[in-house]
């Protein structure tokens, strides 16, 4: 295992999808009103950030409990909604695309965490905000509710596995599948 690697769990987006999303917010990236964008290929819906295990053992352990656990959870549908913020309304820390509710992630986020506290990860417990980040920390001189930008086009898309990530600071895309979990499908 890497030295301070860091891994987290969750749903990539189709590439389809990420693609659109990458398209529609070509207006903002052209301004570099934000100090970082997420690459395309790393669009995802994080269900559990698990920093640094405590040993390979720990590691193996989340793919086990999770293939065991996932495999009875079945295949569901997401729908996107609209681009949102994290932080100060004037300059915000993260900007995002928002995920409607959906019982089904909920099940799946809380069986997911369960299943990571249960072999001892210690998990952030704010409430769940579904989300997929699309750009991290405004430093732009324009204020961002000055911003033009348009609404985001309501994407569904299906859920038919889960990943546990590691993270490649170096890389990019940045966020490398090391273990892939499929839904149950009809």
């Amino acid at each position: 295992m890497t030295a301070l690697a860091h891994f987290f769990i969750g749903i990539s987006l189709p590439e389809e999808k990420a693609k659109s999303i990458y398209e529609q917010t070509l207006s903002l990236r052209e301004k570099n009103s934000f100090k970082s964008w997420v690459h395309p290929l790393d669009y995802h819906l994080t269900l559990a950030f698990l920093g640094s295990p405590q040993s390979e053992s720990q590691l193996k352990q989340v793919k086990n409990n999770l293939t065991e656990a996932l495999k009875k959870h079945d295949a569901f549908h997401l729908k996107t909604n609209t681009f949102q913020t994290f932080g100060r309304e004037n300059a915000p820390r993260i900007f995002f695309l928002g995920v409607e509710e959906s019982e089904s992630l909920t099940k799946l986020r809380d069986q997911t965490y369960q299943i990571c506290e249960d072999i001892g990860f210690e998990l952030d417990q704010r409430p769940f905000a579904p989300h997929i980040t699309i750009a991290k920390k405004w430093v732009s001189h324009e204020e961002f509710l000055d911003a033009d930008f348009e609404s985001p086009d309501t994407m569904n898309f299906e859920v038919t596995s889960v990943d546990l990530f590691q993270t490649k600071l170096n890389e990019l895309p940045r966020y490398h599948s090391i273990h892939n979990v499929m839904l149950r499908s009809d």
